[in-house]
């Protein structure tokens, strides 16, 4: 037997594994669909499924960007909180009657600028990506709380593209998530910076050694969840029309859940953006259903909470037994 072969039981039992992890999230999906169709009529009439879009339109950036950290196997808990500030400030520019373009450019700034102080804290500072977020969810929350200042802040769209315009009954903010998940796509599978993330998720003291800039590449990772924050905080204020002391924070679950159910690896370096998508679909039809069925809103945190924990353990479950396998090599 040759050094890199793998003996016929390890061979089976990884190809068992990986066909397993890469079918779960179709399955799931489609009995999903098939539940909510017969226990909730409405669930798959156009109008619903078209509501979705728009009412989860925020959170597909959310779960774009958390995608980008999580494959350097690190993790952004401030991204509710952050996007509750970037939404009373875009909200309340807009409203003092700043140009709506003007608006869409401070947000994506100031959003940046909130991610480069969790990559300083991270990549600056090595502080661990959760106690460093953590740390700054809570500082953003009572950022929000100070200039919320018991005012609410009511604004439409800023522009219609960020809002709950439709074009033939398309939600045109289904659009602006579609191309953020393709550029993000095409990023990861083609560019020098997706690369890098794969390889510092996977072994960043080994992608250091070969040279690949690990600093500057999380750092950058980092900011560029706050830019899409900042858009996500404009598409919020255009589907809920108010920001409150509150704005955002129920949404970094979720966000996360997107994440590790679509099979995106909490431990880094394997998955994408696609997966991500695929995460947040089944996310976004489980509340929605849930809803439909006349379940209290309550629940929708426990069966989020529930998929994390479950996908999380799958994903940690799945990794050690085929890094296992792979260790069988003789």
């Amino acid at each position: 037997m040759t050094a890199t072969a793998l003996s016929p039981a390890a061979g089976t039992t990884t190809r068992m594994l990986t066909l397993l992890r890469d079918a779960l999230l179709p399955i799931l999906l489609v009995a999903e669909v098939i539940f909510f169709a017969v226990a909730a009529p409405a669930f798959l009439s156009a109008a619903n499924l078209a509501n979705v879009v728009i009412n989860s339109a925020d959170l597909a950036l959310l779960a774009a960007g958390m995608t980008l950290v999580v494959l350097l196997a690190g993790i952004d808990v401030s991204v509710g909180p952050m996007l509750g500030v970037v939404a009373w400030v875009g909200a309340t520019l807009f409203v003092s009657g700043l140009p709506p373009l003007l608006v869409v450019l401070v947000a994506v700034l100031l959003g940046g600028a909130l991610g480069a102080v969790n990559a300083v804290l991270i990549v600056g500072g090595r502080i661990s990506p959760i106690i460093a977020t953590l740390g700054t969810a809570a500082v953003f929350k009572t950022v929000l709380f100070l200039l919320w200042n018991s005012t609410d802040v009511f604004a439409g769209p800023v522009v219609p593209l960020l809002g709950p315009a439709r074009a033939g009954g398309v939600p045109l903010v289904g659009l602006v998530v579609l191309a953020v998940f393709a550029i993000f796509a095409y990023v990861l599978r083609h560019r020098v910076f997706g690369r890098r993330l794969f390889a510092i998720g996977n072994d960043a003291e080994g992608a250091r050694l070969l040279g690949v800039p690990v600093g500057r590449t999380s750092f950058a990772a980092y900011v560029l969840v706050g830019a899409l924050v900042g858009i996500a905080a404009l598409i919020y204020v255009g589907r809920v029309g108010v920001v409150q002391a509150t704005a955002g924070q129920e949404l970094t679950l979720p966000a996360i859940a997107a994440v590790v159910v679509g099979g995106t690896s909490i431990l880094g370096g394997e998955g994408g953006v696609l997966r991500s998508l695929g995460g947040l679909v089944f996310i976004a039809l489980l509340q929605n259903g849930v809803v439909l069925m006349g379940v209290p809103p309550l629940w929708n945190g426990v069966l989020v909470g529930v998929a994390v924990a479950l996908a999380v353990a799958f994903d940690v479950l799945t990794r050690r037994t085929l890094d296992k396998r792979i260790g069988e090599r003789k």
